[in-house]
């Protein structure tokens, strides 16, 4: 019976793929191979394989032709054409002819052995896994409860900036639906043994290369909580971020040199050739809460709207605006001066803000108040 698959990342490239994943309408997995390629015309094949056989395979202990020569299910499948569905079509053979077979002696491997669980992980939600450990200065993971629930959240706050901040610096196109939720936050579904070592997972867009757009993220947090020399080097890195990242960063710190912590983050994704580690104890952290202490504008964030005002009261300071870029409206205060002559619904403004992040002090939820700076008509 014949198959339609699915690509789901390529593993080996060579001007078009030679080795990648697949899976069928099921959800079954597949391993495919470019066996030949002549005057324009290539053929591949495929063979289905169980999650526990992939993993060996991707860890490097599970040689490329043995995958071939014995699968679990005696059935190969062939293929021409990689763009859009790919339909593969079942060989009639009760073994697979020799000239088929891979050389002897590939494996695939791009990590060290210590760091198979994450990339198991990784494997098996196919996205990114970050490993965040939490322990006090004599690397004891009996910690306080406030300390592990509040670093865990700080963490994912930062993260959400750095990701948002990188959407913008890299000016993608249709931002909207990469603002969404899933793209940024991260699911908690183990921990290490006897350690507050959380692992979490992403369930953020991915490509065909294993790429996940919370790398943006990932990336960004790793640059700026990670050690330096030059300090005006650093201070470009945090401007690239500028705001809430930065804010929320201090108050990082700050908690792990008052409570004497050490987090140590660890994340990988599919597409990565390694697994990104960084540890930041009191001493480092004191490092940062210094450099930031002395750069107060680094934690200012501002927001540009621009659209037509859809409600003024001068009296009170108050305005609503509709911002076109994302067809929302947001509400702010103002020095009344600068709300006077201003026209409704039928003029466009640019209004340049300041964004206020404030915890409500019942719920603790956090409430977005924007204070406008400055405000001028455009055609």
């Amino acid at each position: 019976m014949n198959r339609v698959l699915n690509i789901s990342q390529i593993l080996v490239y060579y001007d078009f793929p030679h080795i990648f994943t697949a899976s069928d309408v099921v959800g079954t997995d597949y391993l495919c191979m470019l066996t030949s390629y002549e005057e324009d015309e290539a053929m591949f094949l495929a063979v289905q394989i169980s999650k526990n056989r992939l993993i060996s395979f991707l860890n490097g202990s599970l040689d490329l032709r043995d995958v071939f020569e014995n699968p679990e299910i005696k059935q190969w499948f062939t293929f021409s054409s990689i763009e859009d569905d790919v339909i593969a079509v079942a060989l009639d053979v009760d073994a697979l002819p020799k000239d088929y077979l891979p050389d002897a002696g590939f494996v695939f491997k791009n990590h060290d052995k210590t760091d198979d669980i994450i990339v198991n992980e990784s494997i098996e939600y196919s996205n990114a896994i970050v490993h965040l450990a939490i322990s006090d200065e004599q690397d004891n993971y009996s910690i306080e409860a406030d300390d592990l629930g509040d670093i865990m959240k700080l963490y994912q706050v930062i993260l959400e900036n750095t990701y948002k901040k990188e959407l913008l610096n890299k000016k993608v196109k249709d931002k909207k639906a990469f603002y969404a939720p899933q793209n940024y936050k991260l699911r908690a579904f183990a921990s290490s043994y006897s350690s507050f070592n959380v692992h979490l997972y992403s369930t953020s867009q991915t490509d065909m290369f294993g790429n996940a757009v919370i790398q943006l993220g990932l990336e960004k947090l790793n640059a700026i909580i990670s050690d330096f020399d030059n300090e005006d080097n650093y201070l470009e890195i945090l401007r690239t971020v500028k705001g809430h990242s930065v804010s929320t960063l201090k108050k990082l710190v700050k908690r792990i040199i008052d409570d004497n912590l050490i987090v140590k983050h660890k994340w990988y994704s599919p597409n990565q050739e390694k697994v990104h580690f960084t540890s930041i104890d009191s001493v480092r952290a004191q490092k940062i809460y210094e450099v930031l202490n002395a750069s107060e504008e680094l934690a200012e964030e501002v927001k540009e709207f621009i659209g037509h005002l859809v409600q003024i009261d001068v009296d009170k300071g108050t305005w609503r605006v509709f911002n076109i870029e994302d067809e929302t409206e947001y509400p702010g205060e103002s020095n009344p001066a600068l709300l006077q002559g201003l026209t409704v619904e039928t003029v466009n403004y640019k209004l340049i803000c300041t964004e206020i992040i404030e915890a409500m002090k019942v719920s603790e939820k956090e409430k977005v108040k924007y204070i406008l700076n400055s405000i001028e008509e455009i055609g």
